[in-house]
């Protein structure tokens, strides 16, 4: 039985609700207008040229994923978990989720704890270990649009580009906080109640009941080292993200500036966290390569095509992993809780 038959459709299916219609509309008009706006043609030979740019590029961003997976491992590392493997395999079905489906960016993380189940951790252990993955994360990618606009405020303190991280930053610092300090007090039990909720909607992400998801969060945090290492791994991979900038520069033509290639990652992938409406930040991460590019000396066209670089690993990977978690469903079949 396929993933599309075992769930029923009326009752099964997070439906694509209209704020994604509208934001996916809107990503396409966007994107539309910054291609229209510049010599299309142009993009096209110069993404064609980058040769084997492409494919070293799909390489990196495979090797970000294993980052990722390693840390998330970490968090259950004192918990007999699953091997490396199995991680770093859910890792890529998360991010294929996130990245080619309208689910702003977070079905694939309730996905992950899911099929983390699989492997016989409890569920409120998986839904647990994701809750911390994601803080740990997010935490890491603060740090590295910090060490981005430190980078950047030097050479245009009075741009766009370093206005918006002066305004966004502190915003973003103030929601991890407020994230952490939910999961660290007991918050999370009106968590539980909305997955259960969201469990009878979109069986696919059902823990099933009584999570106990306070208490997987303690035992987690009790293993400091592991959190940490955890934290480690996730800057690590954001550091490695920004070898996709550079590789693409050097394809490009253009002088392999690391300083450039660490702002346009850094401030890029901010960019694309912020805009989690517009599914894969459609027309937005163009708009904000295009912006910072010039900072650098780099042409509308050339900024575009790096863009589009960017999301050949989102293809190349992505609708594998589509497929791999189709597969994977078949096998397990979905009850609901």
């Amino acid at each position: 039985m396929s993933l599309g038959e075992s769930i029923p459709r009326e009752e099964g299916q997070m439906p694509m609700r209209w704020g994604m219609v509208l934001g996916l509309t809107a990503g396409i008009g966007l994107f539309a207008l910054l291609v229209a706006g510049h010599d299309g043609a142009r993009i096209l030979d110069l993404l064609d040229g980058m040769g084997w740019g492409l494919a070293a590029v799909v390489a990196v961003r495979a090797a970000i994923l294993v980052l990722c997976g390693r840390g998330w491992a970490e968090l259950l590392s004192s918990f007999e978990p699953p091997s490396l493997r199995v991680f770093v395999t859910l890792r890529w079905l998360r991010e294929a989720i996130n990245v080619l489906l309208p689910v702003a960016q977070i079905g694939g993380d309730l996905m992950g704890a899911r099929l983390l189940t699989f492997w016989k951790v409890p569920g409120g252990m998986a839904g647990a270990s994701i809750l911390v993955d994601v803080l740990l994360r997010a935490t890491a990618q603060l740090l590295f649009v910090l060490l981005g606009v430190a980078v950047l405020l030097p050479r245009a303190s009075a741009t766009a580009p370093a206005a918006w991280a002066e305004m966004a930053l502190p915003a973003m610092g103030l929601g991890l906080a407020g994230f952490y300090l939910a999961q660290r007090h007991g918050l999370f039990r009106l968590v539980e109640r909305l997955l259960d909720w969201v469990g009878t909607r979109w069986p696919q992400v059902a823990l099933g009941g009584q999570l106990h998801l306070d208490d997987g969060l303690t035992a987690i945090y009790r293993c400091r080292g592991a959190v940490w290492r955890a934290f480690c791994w996730h800057f690590a991979a954001w550091l490695l993200g920004v070898a996709e900038i550079w590789i693409g520069l050097l394809c490009l033509g253009q002088p392999p500036s690391l300083i450039a290639a660490l702002v346009l990652e850094s401030l890029g992938q901010a960019v694309r966290s912020a805009s989690f409406p517009v599914p894969g930040a459609l027309g937005v991460q163009e708009g904000g390569f295009v912006v910072v590019g010039a900072i650098f000396g780099l042409g509308p066209e050339a900024a575009l095509a790096l863009s589009l670089l960017k999301r050949v690993p989102d293809l190349v990977l992505g609708l594998p992993g589509l497929l791999a978690l189709n597969l994977l469903e078949s096998r397990r079949p979905i009850t609901t809780p």
